[in-house]
């Protein structure tokens, strides 16, 4: 029983002393937008300032200037187009929609502290979803609830591509 104590421990240590002499450590460069001071810039508008505050609410960002440059900026995002489009998907009876789509686009462009060269990311996501007149209040809450979809996925998708970025330093 003790040689078998004795062992593990021996085994223990020894990798211990191979990692830690290799320089090996838990990866600590995740951060995405988590703990980043983050400099955001764009058009005044409702459908930005919505998109920020998903994002102030969902990335956990250290600080946030909005329309305006930070100098203790670890990012700069710019939005440099944003939209949401709805179209009719499918027709009913007196050509009147049934099904309608709507569609995202979010194009920003982010510039990670210290660097010059400025990385474009396109979103593009689209929903369906029934439409009938005599509805409007509940469709005007189902393209409100969609449109906060739209947002939420977009910050994932900003988070998941700063952490894939090959900068170890982000």
């Amino acid at each position: 029983m003790k040689l078998v104590n004795k062992t593990n421990l021996f085994s223990y240590f020894l990798i211990i002393l191979l990692l830690s002499g290799c320089n090996y450590k838990l990866r600590d460069g995740y951060k995405g937008l988590n703990n980043q001071i983050v400099s955001i810039s764009y058009e005044n508008n409702s459908l930005n300032l919505s998109f920020i505050n998903t994002l102030q609410k969902q990335a956990r960002v250290k600080k946030l200037y909005l329309n305006k440059i930070g100098e203790d900026s670890d990012l700069t995002i710019k939005i440099l187009d944003h939209t949401v489009t709805r179209y009719s998907a499918a027709l009913g009876t007196g050509a009147r929609t049934k099904e309608a789509r709507i569609e995202y686009l979010l194009k920003i462009g982010f510039t990670l502290k210290g660097q010059k060269e400025e990385i474009v990311l396109e979103i593009k996501d689209s929903s369906n979803y029934s439409f009938d007149e005599s509805r409007i209040l509940a469709i005007e809450e189902v393209e409100k609830r969609l449109k906060q979809n739209f947002f939420t996925n977009a910050v994932n998708r900003i988070n998941f591509s700063l952490i894939n970025l090959p900068n170890e330093n982000i």
